[in-house]
């Protein structure tokens, strides 16, 4: 996109603040907004018929919340929460159409990044069906170093509980804790309350593919 393309799209989006937990929006409920991370990261959730909450993944700046809204298209599929304070542009179908006329290449963009989350997941798939819950665990540690990572004296932290690391892999919560405990003991990973902090990705790399 050109720089004038990239400004008329901020001056027709709505900038929004998000607290610490609070929800961008939820399951089931219709699709009014298309909405771009600025800054910040949003927990993507989806509930089982069974009322248990499963993490769908972890978005950071520069990615999209949600799907790519058509006037009165769908509802939402997942629920989206603020893991920390969040900084995004929004913009509704009418305007999203509008400006999409104006600006072809935005859909093109958005079907893209979309495209990339699908293939994420269906990648995620392939591991839960294939793959033993050390290399998951280390496959999802390093796809979140990259997403939301940040820089701390001790490396690169990951604002995720063992407990939603365990969803996200498709474990059990004392199944996480030990694997951390254990690469925590080799000294490439620190186990905090809330967070895991990546000391050394290269031996995380190395990690996934030892024998459990």
């Amino acid at each position: 996109m050109s720089q004038f393309e990239l400004a008329k799209a901020a001056m027709m989006a709505r900038q929004r603040a998000f607290a610490r937990d609070e929800q961008l929006f939820m399951q089931g409920h219709p699709v009014r907004h298309l909405v771009l991370i600025l800054t910040g990261s949003v927990k993507l959730t989806q509930l089982s018929s069974s009322g248990n909450e499963v993490v769908l993944g972890i978005i950071g700046p520069g990615n999209l919340a949600g799907v790519l809204a058509e006037p009165g298209a769908t509802t939402h599929t997942c629920s989206a929460r603020a893991m920390e304070k969040c900084v995004v542009f929004s913009w509704d179908s009418i305007t999203l159409q509008r400006l999409m006329e104006e600006c072809p290449q935005i859909r093109r963009n958005a079907s893209d990044i979309l495209i990339e989350r699908l293939s994420e997941l269906e990648e995620r798939f392939r591991e839960l069906a294939t793959e033993k819950v050390h290399t998951r665990l280390a496959y999802a540690l390093i796809r979140l170093h990259k997403q939301i990572g940040k820089r701390v004296d001790e490396g690169v932290m990951i604002s995720l509980s063992r407990d939603e690391l365990a969803q996200m892999v498709g474990t059990t919560l004392f199944t996480i804790s030990r694997i951390i405990s254990r690469w925590a003991s080799s000294g490439f990973i620190e186990g905090r309350r809330e967070a895991v902090v990546i000391r050394d990705v290269h031996m995380l790399r190395l990690a996934a593919h030892a024998a459990d």
